[in-house]
């Protein structure tokens, strides 16, 4: 294998390939520059790149609703519009019985509205009777309740 090598880079034919070969990197490098992020024309004919931009509105404070609520008691109670189902793992016999139809009937408009859920046995009305001071209430956000997210929002431990 380097005996033919070595005759292709004596042959005049090998050295003009070599010579071509740099000029073409040497030319694509000084036009391209080295190692930058490809850029593509979108349909519109702007230019967009890897590159995220985030606008602030105005100068104010960027916030995230869901951060919000979890400063509030939903972040150390349960939310019975919006906690999923998983969260009452923390309290003995409330899950996953009690939990699945807390949540299957949602929304209440009081914490108490849980204790008239139709079908729930009188064990369950005071298991959640013992545990009311666990419970808090608000409206329901769609970033919380959409889909099946009380159910099953993918997170497995």
């Amino acid at each position: 294998m380097n005996r033919v090598i070595k005759q292709i880079g004596q042959s005049g034919f090998g050295k003009k390939i070599g010579a071509l070969a740099v000029t073409g990197f040497l030319i694509g490098s000084a036009l391209l520059g080295s190692a930058q992020p490809v850029a593509a024309v979108g349909l519109g004919g702007e230019i967009t790149s890897g590159v995220a931009l985030l606008a602030n509105a105005g100068g104010r404070e960027l916030r995230n609703s869901i951060d919000d609520k979890m400063a509030t008691e939903y972040g150390s109670k349960i939310d019975v519009n919006n906690t999923n189902i998983a969260a009452f793992r923390k309290y003995r016999g409330l899950y996953p019985t009690i939990a699945g139809k807390v949540v299957s009937n949602a929304p209440y408009d009081a914490v108490e509205d849980i204790l008239e859920i139709p079908g729930l046995r009188q064990v369950e009305k005071d298991r959640i009777q013992q545990n009311l001071d666990v419970f808090t209430i608000s409206a329901p956000d769609p970033a919380l309740v959409e889909g099946a997210d009380r159910f099953n929002n993918g997170v497995y431990k």
